[in-house]
């Protein structure tokens, strides 16, 4: 019969100094490990330095207590899986803006001419050759 681990476990095996502390899930499923946790972490919100947000315990939790571990299959499984689609959207949609932000700063840069392309590509940590592209809406 399996465990079910408690959010507290997990923050506690998380937060734990040592390397080898782990969640004992019972007889049918191997011990969690940091590293378990790390994978499973990687899905939630975190802050900046990857520690899950208060709230994110739980949904770690109820990813470890699925009925096939690594695989949700409750409706708080499919919540799960539909906020990790929602946040990979988001992210990509960020990410999206931010790309177009700094292309059209680029874009000015070059244009303005108060400073040089190599200047202009050694700021932004690219080649001229993509400073132009950029310019140029190449790519």
């Amino acid at each position: 019969m399996n465990a079910t681990v408690t959010a507290e476990q997990i923050r506690t095996l998380w937060d734990s100094p040592s390397p080898d502390a782990v969640i004992d899930r019972g007889d049918d499923c191997e011990p969690m490990t940091k590293d378990d946790l790390g994978a499973l972490a990687s899905q939630v919100d975190t802050d900046d330095e990857g520690y899950p947000l208060d709230g994110q315990w739980e949904v770690i939790a109820d990813q470890v207590n699925s009925t096939v571990p690594g695989v949700p299959t409750s409706d708080a499984g499919e919540a799960l899986l539909q906020q990790i689609r929602d946040a990979r959207a988001e992210r990509d949609r960020v990410k999206s803006e931010a790309d177009d932000e700094f292309s059209a700063i680029i874009r000015a840069a070059v244009a303005s001419k108060t400073a040089g392309v190599s200047d202009i590509a050694d700021a932004a940590g690219l080649s001229r050759a993509r400073i132009y592209q950029i310019r140029d809406g190449r790519r």
